[in-house]
């Protein structure tokens, strides 16, 4: 089981958090008055600190997420005062479409310069490995996977033409090749060749990336041929298609491509045109789940479409919960967070009363302060110091 050693850089105070082996002792610490304690029943780990009654942590301590939580907050209220940037830095990158650019490897009977080219395309050397295997390549009877090696690294060179006619060749030596179709796929999707992209969706076997992209199709055809909201029918297939759903930060679901999507082409159209809060107030209830990443998507949207009391709904609704998640943190409910109390009293009460900048102008002055930016919190017992984590041991599933 993990243990952390939490201490100050100025003064002796410190304490460890986690079971002390082999002892059945487990070591807290009180977040909130910065004091350690050492427990002995570990049928009720969840306690109280004797001294200031805020939940002592016996995990890893949670002032570290102190920063990260007033980033996202900072960045909501910016979008909310109409300042879509620090938000869009913390949305994930979500392609479309996927692909598959994992080099191939060498096969019996490839030419030396078949070789040499992709092993310098599995070690990243594009330029190189495009020049040998345009070598390799040359005359009748090229195998699929130099082909496909070729496009590899012209699509990582940019060179997105030559990458799409290499699959294609690819594709002529071997019309099983799975990784090329979702490739060419790919590029013909993005030029609006729905027909044949779907075509090589297809016959892209059935591991994840397939399909998604068959699903992800669905839903982009729907969106850029007819206006409106796509059908329930084919959002239902999309989502069959894709399989069981990740909220995972980053992963792709059918409701967070659809409102990118629909976003894209209000902002296309060179302002909302009518009907647009109707279609991305549906859009909205199409998310599969409510993570702040979903919520920040929306809030997101609403802001780069100029859609201000929108936007402010659903900014104001994040903000409110991301300043009572700080506001009942144990660093925050005791007398070493004092230090506390009045950034987020007035933030909580600019959200309330709609005044964003006010709100933000609080949030600043907590992320500004040197100690909260190494991560860190300052310390109760000398006033100069702060308290961080200052080591870590692991001691495996044995200890």
């Amino acid at each position: 089981m993990p243990r952390w050693r939490v201490a100050c850089d100025v003064c002796a105070a410190c304490g460890w958090i986690g079971p002390r082996p082999p002892s059945t002792i487990i070591d807290a610490w009180c977040e909130g008055c910065q004091s350690a304690h050492a427990l002995t029943d570990r049928a009720s780990p969840a306690r109280p600190c004797p001294r200031c009654d805020v939940e002592l942590t016996l995990g890893e301590p949670r002032f570290e997420e102190l920063l990260g939580d007033a980033q996202n907050l900072a960045a909501v209220l910016h979008a909310w005062c109409g300042d879509p940037e620090p938000l869009a830095t913390l949305l994930p990158d979500r392609p479309r479409l996927l692909t598959d650019l994992d080099p191939p490897g060498t096969l019996p009977g490839d030419p030396p310069e078949a070789r040499q080219g992709l092993e310098a395309l599995a070690r990243g050397q594009f330029g190189r490995a495009r020049a040998s295997l345009a070598v390799a390549v040359r005359g009748p009877g090229a195998r699929g996977h130099l082909w496909r090696g070729l496009g590899v690294a012209a699509q990582r060179l940019g060179d997105m033409p030559a990458a799409e006619a290499a699959f294609t060749r690819a594709l002529e030596a071997e019309p099983h090749d799975t990784a090329a179709r979702l490739n060419r796929g790919a590029f013909r999707a993005h030029s609006g060749d729905y027909a044949t992209a779907r075509a090589d969706f297809a016959l892209g076997g059935d591991r994840p990336e397939a399909r998604w992209d068959r699903a992800a199709l669905l839903v982009i055809e729907a969106v850029t041929t007819s206006p409106g909201s796509p059908e329930a029918e084919i959002l239902s297939r999309a989502r069959a298609e894709a399989g069981e759903p990740s909220s995972y930060w980053s992963d792709h679901t059918v409701g967070r491509l659809l409102w990118a999507l629909l976003v894209e082409r209000a902002l296309a159209a060179g302002a909302a045109p009518a009907g647009t809060e109707g279609v991305l107030r549906a859009a909205e209830q199409e998310l599969e789940f409510r993570t702040f990443w979903d919520r920040a998507l929306v809030v997101h949207g609403y802001t780069v479409l100029g859609m201000k009391a929108q936007a402010g709904d659903a900014a104001a609704a994040i903000a409110r919960e991301l300043l009572g998640r700080l506001v009942a943190e144990p660093f925050a409910r005791g007398p070493a967070g004092a230090w506390l109390a009045a950034p987020l009293a007035a933030a909580l009460t600019g959200v309330g009363e709609r005044r964003p900048g006010d709100a933000l102008a609080a949030v600043r002055s907590v992320m500004e302060r040197p100690e909260v930016r190494r991560y860190r919190v300052p310390c109760t017992a000398c006033g100069k110091g702060s308290i961080g984590v200052d080591s870590f041991e692991d001691a495996g599933p044995g200890g």
